[in-house]
């Protein structure tokens, strides 16, 4: 679980930090924190009930074994009294066959009858606090095994929604291998072309260096380039749940010609240039394509070699399971 919860993590993370546009980042970043906080809520409440519902459980069964004494100590009581009745009634009998007797027994009869009449009310009253005793602890056992089904209840619903998540989580991990696994044999033509596939933080990215679509400077794709992104676009034509992102990233030379502005521009330019490549003649939907520029601030490669400004030239096709349901478990 808590492996499943790290994946989900680094899935919103690298959602919000590197695969959204600047436009979209303060909203993604919103539903990442609510669907960080619901889970760290829900685990945290988890375990607070896990502890309470074993002291209610505790509690239960001492009140359970009070009550059981309680009963028995009452019906030891009822027991007392019912003798002293008898006892009382024989005396009374007694005392009636016996009125004609002396004075000093009678005296000790009523006397006697007397102590039996205080005893009895004793008992009686011993015998009530008792029987309230016996319903307020009724009252509280059953009370608390309510409380106690309840908090049960909710632990399975608690748990049901934790084991979609971990279900739905799973899914989407095997989904992103499948993909990827998917776009690596379809693309294994141009391996050495300038295309590479590789998964990383649950998305998948199709890296295709520029010398591949475009001439230096330029936004036009090239003959070779429209070749690959047909491949592409027909491994993607069907594709559901996952989010595209097309990002252009350009190496840290300034850019600057009589139609493009700057390094900004380029890499915007010639992500909309695939994009509408994409959709038009790789027959993709508009709808499910975002495109994006990076400029130079994503480098592979920091040094200023001319290898490593050429790999920092690149488009970048990234591929992010959408989180659209796990934030409907959650809620």
């Amino acid at each position: 679980m808590k492996k499943s919860i790290k994946i989900v993590a680094a899935v919103v993370m690298c959602s919000l930090i590197a695969c959204v546009p600047a436009r979209k980042l303060e909203e993604l970043q919103v539903k990442y924190d609510n669907l960080q906080g619901s889970y760290d809520g829900l685990k945290t409440l988890k375990e607070f009930n896990d502890t309470t519902l074993a002291d209610l459980k505790a509690e239960y069964d001492a009140l359970q074994q009070q009550y059981e004494a309680t009963v028995v100590d009452c019906d030891q009581q009822k027991a007392d009294f019912e003798k002293i009745q008898n006892s009382y009634k024989i005396l009374g009998e007694n005392y009636k066959s016996l009125i004609s007797s002396n004075e000093t027994t009678k005296k000790d009869l009523r006397y006697e009858l007397q102590r039996l009449d205080i005893q009895l009310d004793e008992k009686k009253s011993e015998l009530y606090a008792k029987e309230l005793k016996l319903t307020a602890k009724e009252e509280e056992s059953n009370k608390l095994k309510k409380n106690l089904d309840a908090l049960a209840l909710s632990l399975k619903e608690r748990e049901k929604r934790v084991n979609e998540l971990e279900s739905k989580l799973a899914s989407q991990e095997k989904a992103v291998k499948d993909l990827k696994n998917k776009l690596t044999e379809s693309l294994i033509g141009y391996k050495n072309s300038g295309i590479s596939v590789i998964e990383k933080d649950g998305k998948v990215y199709v890296s295709l260096d520029n010398s591949l679509l475009f001439q230096s400077g330029k936004t036009d794709i090239d003959w070779k380039g429209k070749t690959a992104l047909l491949k592409v676009a027909e491994s993607l034509m069907d594709l559901e749940d996952f989010d595209i992102m097309v990002e252009g990233h350009t190496d840290n030379v300034p850019m600057k010609s009589a139609t493009i502005k700057d390094n900004w521009d380029l890499s915007v330019l010639r992500a909309t240039s695939v994009v509408r490549y994409l959709t038009t003649e790789g027959k993709m939907d508009p709808i499910k394509i975002i495109p994006s520029g990076r400029n130079k601030y994503v480098p592979i490669n920091t040094d200023n070699t001319p290898e490593a400004l050429a790999q920092n030239r690149r488009i970048e096709i990234i591929l992010t399971p959408k989180l659209d349901q796990l934030m409907k478990i959650l809620k």
